[in-house]
């Protein structure tokens, strides 16, 4: 069972690790240009040209090095890191439906638990046919499905794991960070990063956390690269400490 908890989190780690590159990406495009105009920018000083209206590179080289604070290009930079919250919220959900299905199916192999041996499933013959018949390897899907287990509220996902696993993972600022993640998700898919009344009742109880701690109704979601880079750090760690209550409770 450990492998495969392993395998997980190591695939939630590239994709994080993916986000993370691409808040990178300007500034290794930055630093690529920066490179070839001061290089350009020496060999016109070799030649007493740097100065010469026509060759010069200096204001160029002074736009790129400033092209983060560019007012122009400020709010393209911030569309961006906040899209990257939205990646994270969307890869935690995929990770933690994944721990979910596997240990369901771990669990049934080895007896079941109280609460999902006696639970009711409605399938038809097609449903069972695309499974080949095979319940024990996909109840962890059938039971989120029918169920309608959602993996973007903490509150569900912590239920699931305890109705099903016998394990309730503790509420603490890493679990607070995620819950104002994943209002902050809805606000940008739904809202265009305005915050509505929902997203502030949704953070009213998550605290203490690190990021955002105060929000006003219909201010513009901003994220820094420090932010998401916390709200990464907090879902890597629910995750480790779920696979070890799983582990402890399996």
């Amino acid at each position: 069972m450990k492998q495969g908890f392993n395998q997980i989190i190591q695939t939630f780690q590239k994709n994080v690790d993916s986000v993370y590159n691409l808040m990178k990406f300007d500034e290794i495009i930055q630093a690529f240009c920066i490179t070839a105009l001061q290089r350009v920018n020496k060999f016109l000083e070799k030649h007493d040209l740097s100065n010469h209206p026509s060759c010069s590179v200096q204001k160029e080289l002074q736009q790129i090095e400033k092209i983060r604070s560019h007012k122009s290009l400020r709010p393209h930079y911030q569309i961006m890191l906040n899209q990257c919250v939205v990646l994270l919220v969307s890869y935690f959900a995929s990770a933690v439906e994944d721990l979910f299905v596997d240990a369901l199916s771990f669990t049934l192999k080895r007896g079941g638990s109280e609460k999902l041996n006696k639970e009711e499933l409605k399938l038809t013959i097609d449903e069972l046919q695309a499974m080949n018949f095979n319940l024990s390897d996909n109840i962890g899907e059938l039971i989120a499905t029918k169920k309608d287990i959602s993996f973007q509220d903490m509150k569900n996902i912590a239920r699931a794991f305890k109705s099903y696993l016998g394990f309730e993972p503790h509420k603490d600022k890493n679990v607070n960070n995620i819950i104002l993640a994943q209002a902050c998700r809805h606000a940008i898919v739904h809202s265009g990063g305005v915050v509505k009344d929902r997203i502030i009742k949704q953070v009213s109880h998550a605290t203490p956390r690190q990021v955002k701690q105060d929000l006003s109704l219909n201010q513009r979601l901003s994220f820094t690269t420090d932010e998401i880079r916390t709200i990464g750090a907090s879902m890597t760690n629910y995750l480790d400490n779920l696979i070890q209550g799983l582990n402890k409770n399996l």
